[in-house]
């Protein structure tokens, strides 16, 4: 029992015996171990496994019943509900009257209870974990004469059965049992002893925890969380729940910011969808085509400035073309005529082919070569329709036969040259009307023996037809002015307009697909020059808001933290109740936040669907290519996005709730 006068330090005494201030100078020696270093885990275990504490105004959780608060430390080490229960039940049987429980006192409020009743919950909460140490700071402040004296006899109650009780009152109901000590400048003087208490426990010493606080041990035993994943994850749900208006403000801020980018993420991947789909289909974005300016048609070199053009930024290839027609014979024996363009050796047009049988190295491989589309496939072959799925693979290796007129010099065809192609790949499809493709060695050939007049000229081809003789000198059919124009290929699409305007300044009238897609070239370039700064700033107002609210709360919440962190709750339980809450609020707002942008984005798919419809009925009109899909599905980046989102909401609110956690309990409970 310690008496002192009013600000002697009695409380101050009581929060360094029970470790809560450790800000002083001297020695602490506990079980005859030196702790005035100790480590703040080794601190927080012994308050947890060793001490109950009376507080003077009971200091309970507001929102949780009497027997939730009794049975807290409990709880907060982790123990079994059942073992919990029962604990509750024969502690509160011993501070609290046979009518008081069949009133069922343990399911009210603390608002609700009577100061005698809250005092003796207080008790029963200390007593609850068996304790060695009791500490009771003015247990029987403000009761009247019967509660007192049931408060004295069940702390006399719980020395005999082993703990040591100390108590700081002014009440004279103390001054007759125990050691009565006096606080006086400091110093504990020695007035009365009571033999009649339980005898002095002999007290060895612990060495069960690494007591120096700088090891990585101590660190990690001081944060890692001791509770198990289903509490944790109880209590950060209570906490959203207890702050409702701070909650809302979270949720809505993030449901907003989700949208927000879940439609501009939506927009941009469809605009991307969009080009690659138009490339599939055989468009070239990233090409020009360029033919001969007037003063260049009598040239001997009709491309004069093809270096300067291969000189010009984002310039890859300058590739020089000659377009043609082949006469191809189908399996009936009726000619037909298709447009085709020459491919070099290891063309940059064959990385743009989608082969679905075949590859680009076996159409290197003879000049005899073709690569071809299934509809060219079809037609040529005559291929029945079917329910049978077309085994393009068989088609390789199939035999072409494609007719060479030969003309004299009136312009009348005098015979033909036959030749024997071979199909080394098939195409998903081809660019523009073309549906296949032969080597350019051999289309100048054929176009040179088209223009013969004279009949002198022959192909150096074998009997059969299908390859060149061997040693087969083709300079003759090959050296001559054939290019009708240049594929010019640049690194991007966003390099297209830049390249023309350059061609435009040498004079030539540059060609590119890229006028029937510009209209969402340049939405996809308003997409991106608005979504990075709301991007910024939505990451700044949400961060701002995820650690106002969880600084907030953690204000409003300081004496709840510090009552938990006394009765045994770790730093780490704290740090991830905290997150766990973020965790759960960021859940639920990117579910709604998909949500809302899902019924945006179908709102807006069927205005441009609507707006696509109407243009298509305007000849040339570029949008009827895009058929209104601008926006990809939800489904197709949700994952990605909720991850994304769940380590920024995580990276924002860490320290706040490392701040949150960090709650003192002395400083807390200083206070006045």
């Amino acid at each position: 029992m310690i008496r002192g006068s009013s600000g002697a330090g009695k409380t101050t005494l009581l929060r360094i015996l029970g470790l809560l201030d450790h800000e002083f100078s001297g020695s602490f020696k506990y079980e005859m171990s030196d702790i005035s270093n100790s480590s703040p885990s080794f601190r927080d275990q012994i308050r947890s496994e060793a001490i109950g504490f009376v507080f003077q105004e009971g200091r309970f959780l507001s929102h949780r019943s009497i027997g939730e608060n009794i049975a807290l430390p409990l709880k907060l080490r982790g123990s079994p509900n059942s073992e919990n229960d029962k604990a509750l039940k024969h502690v509160s049987q011993l501070v609290f009257r046979t009518s008081e429980i069949s009133k069922n006192i343990l399911a009210i409020r603390p608002s609700q209870a009577s100061g005698g009743q809250r005092q003796r919950a207080a008790l029963a909460r200390a007593m609850i974990t068996k304790p060695k140490l009791i500490l009771a700071d003015e247990p029987t402040a403000s009761l009247d004469a019967a509660s007192r004296k049931h408060i004295v006899e069940k702390l006399l109650a719980a020395n005999e059965q082993g703990a040591t009780v100390i108590v700081v009152s002014h009440d004279p109901i103390f001054f007759d049992h125990g050691d009565q000590l006096e606080l006086d400048k400091g110093r504990l003087v020695a007035l009365a002893s009571n033999p009649t208490l339980a005898p002095k426990q002999a007290l060895t010493p612990s060495d069960t925890h690494n007591k120096s606080s700088d090891s990585a041990a101590s660190i990690w035993q001081s944060w890692a969380p001791k509770l198990n994943w289903r509490l944790l994850i109880q209590e950060a749900s209570i906490s959203l729940l207890r702050r409702p208006l701070l909650s809302i403000l979270t949720l809505v801020s993030l449901v907003a910011g989700i949208c927000q980018v879940a439609i501009f993420v939506s927009l941009l991947g469809g605009i991307d969808t969009v080009i690659e789909s138009a490339i599939a289909d055989g468009s070239r974005l990233t090409r020009v085509i360029v033919r001969p300016r007037n003063i260049d048609l009598s040239a001997d070199d009709r491309f004069p400035l093809t270096d300067k053009i291969q000189m010009l930024p984002s310039v890859q290839a300058v590739i020089p073309r000659r377009s043609t027609s082949f006469s191809i014979v189908d399996s009936e024996g009726t000619k037909r005529p298709f447009q085709t363009i020459g491919l070099h050796k290891n063309d940059i047009e064959l990385q743009n082919f989608k082969f679905i049988a075949g590859s680009a190295s076996a159409f290197d491989e003879s000049d005899f070569n073709i690569i071809a589309t299934p509809a060219f496939l079809t037609e040529t072959f005559k291929i029945e329709n079917s329910s049978n799925k077309i085994n393009w693979q068989e088609m390789l290796g199939q035999k072409v036969l494609t007719s060479i007129p030969r003309f004299n010099r009136a312009g009348q065809q005098t015979g033909e040259e036959i030749l024997t192609l071979s199909v080394s790949g098939v195409i998903l499809t081809g660019e523009g009307t073309r549906e296949f493709y032969v080597a350019n060695t051999l289309l100048l050939a054929a176009d040179t023996i088209k223009r013969d007049r004279t009949g002198l000229l022959t192909l150096p081809i074998n009997s059969s037809n299908a390859t060149w003789e061997k040693n087969a000198d083709l300079t003759y059919l090959t050296d001559w002015q054939w290019q009708d124009m240049l594929h010019i290929h640049v690194q991007n699409i966003d390099a297209v307009l830049p390249t023309l305007t350059e061609l435009v300044n040498f004079g030539y009238r540059p060609e590119a697909e890229i006028w029937d897609y510009l209209w969402i070239l340049d939405l996809k370039q308003a997409a991106v020059q608005i979504f990075i700064p709301v991007l910024f700033l939505l990451g700044t107002v949400v961060s701002l808001v995820l650690i106002s609210t969880i600084y907030i709360s953690a204000k409003l919440r300081e004496n709840e933290l510090a009552l938990c962190r006394v009765l045994g709750m770790r730093r780490g339980d704290l740090l991830c109740i905290e997150l766990l809450g973020i965790v759960i609020l960021t859940c639920f707002a990117i579910i709604l936040g998909l949500g809302a942008a899902h019924m945006l984005i179908n709102v807006l798919t069927a205005q441009f669907e609507a707006q696509a419809d109407l243009l298509s009925r305007i000849p040339d009109s570029a949008a009827t290519r895009v058929s209104g899909v601008l926006f990809d599905p939800i489904l197709e980046f949700a994952p990605q996005l909720f991850a994304i989102t769940l380590i920024l909401t995580l990276a924002a609110a860490l320290f706040p709730a490392l701040s949150a956690a960090r709650t003192d309990p002395a400083k807390i409970f200083a206070r006045p």
